[in-house]
């Protein structure tokens, strides 16, 4: 059955999708396509959902702020799967997943010097592509291995299979190799066919395996990227800047918004509490208290959200340590050499290498 009843839902659920998160426009016309290949309307599958077909008429730089509830996204990928028959509705649609179905993040990645930069910059503007989940990067000298976690509810068979072809797609278009992977793993039960995982994926699939993850060799990661571009990296970069700084994913309380809106300013300089609060729509003394109750000040969130992205930018071996200070709002490098040493213990440049080793 779907997961999202269109009588209970409505135009109301769409606004919020508080609970279940949220996808872009531009992400959801991956399952759009699919369905209209095999002759189902796009607006036709909105309203099977209970999602206005209005949204259609997105402009092409509407595509990532155009949000969808989690909830509809879920119940469409449901609801094809008993329109078509096609048990494997999730996987087909992301096998054939394109880089306009990520906008302007898709280019970002795919334009990057290397894997690793690319799997760097797709956690990076994830957000702009959906909140229901979080990729994570794991690496131990041997091996890597990229997960992704619901940020909210469970997430469906069909969801995780469209994530995780789409991460096939990409290596491809990346590397030229149709397959990457040594190992597949999801969290939910084997289906009664699973030809078309073999296919796609070209290595062992692991069902009940509790996690959604993909086990890589890590020198694939340093692999140069057959699309490297740095122009059309850096004006893709822009764009995709601009777009995180009107995106909080769905549900967040004050200070996940606080930390999201630090970190989008931050490359302009300060951020006074001032500004975070006007943008949070909250008195100054509101917000202050709210920091408070999770037992932390803004000046700690700051130096926090400056902690994370720093060892983030860090991390990528085309970003100098220059282009780190000015990105974290720091006027002079020396000024982030020095709360980065008050940080860690280790100077920007000596944490970079250590990592290298």
């Amino acid at each position: 059955m779907p997961r999202a009843n269109p009588s209970d839902g409505g135009a109301g659920g769409m606004q919020d999708g508080t609970e279940t998160g949220t996808v872009s426009l531009a992400y959801l016309r991956a399952v759009l396509d699919h369905g209209q290949r095999l002759g189902i309307a796009p607006a036709e599958q909105l309203r099977a959902v209970g999602v206005p077909p209005a949204l259609l008429d997105a402009g092409t730089q509407a595509q990532t702020a155009t949000r969808i509830p989690g909830a509809a996204y879920l119940a469409l990928l449901d609801w094809l799967e008993q329109a078509t028959g096609d048990a494997d509705v999730g996987l087909r649609a992301g096998a054939a997943f394109a880089p306009r179905h990520y906008a302007e993040m898709g280019y970002v990645v795919l334009t990057t010097p290397t894997v690793r930069d690319a799997i760097v910059q797709g956690i990076r503007y994830e957000v702009l592509a959906n909140d229901i989940g979080a990729t994570r990067l794991i690496e131990t000298p041997q091996a890597a291995c990229m997960t992704w976690a619901a940020r909210h509810g469970p997430l469906s068979r069909h969801a995780h299979e469209l994530h995780m072809a789409t991460w096939v797609v990409f290596a491809r278009w990346l590397i030229g190799n149709q397959h990457v992977a040594t190992q597949v793993e999801f969290p939910h039960a084997a289906p009664a066919d699973t030809r078309l995982h073999a296919e796609v994926f070209g290595c062992p699939v692991v069902f009940n395996a509790g996690r959604h993850a993909m086990h890589i060799a890590r020198a694939l990661l340093d692999l140069p990227s057959l699309q490297a571009d740095a122009g059309m990296q850096a004006q893709m970069t822009r764009i995709a800047d601009a777009q995180l700084q009107q995106i909080v994913p769905a549900g967040a309380d004050a200070l996940a918004q606080a930390r999201a809106c630090i970190r989008a300013r931050l490359p302009q300089g300060e951020v006074p509490i001032a500004d975070v609060a006007a943008h949070l729509g909250l008195p100054v003394r509101t917000l202050q208290r709210r920091l408070q109750a999770r037992g932390i000040s803004y000046s700690q969130l700051v130096d926090n959200v400056r902690r994370a992205l720093a060892q983030q930018y860090l991390a990528e071996p085309g970003t100098s340590l220059a282009q780190c200070a000015l990105r974290l709002g720091y006027s002079e490098q020396s000024a982030f050499t020095h709360a980065f040493k008050r940080w860690t213990g280790e100077t920007p440049h000596g944490w970079r290498k250590g990592r290298a080793a």
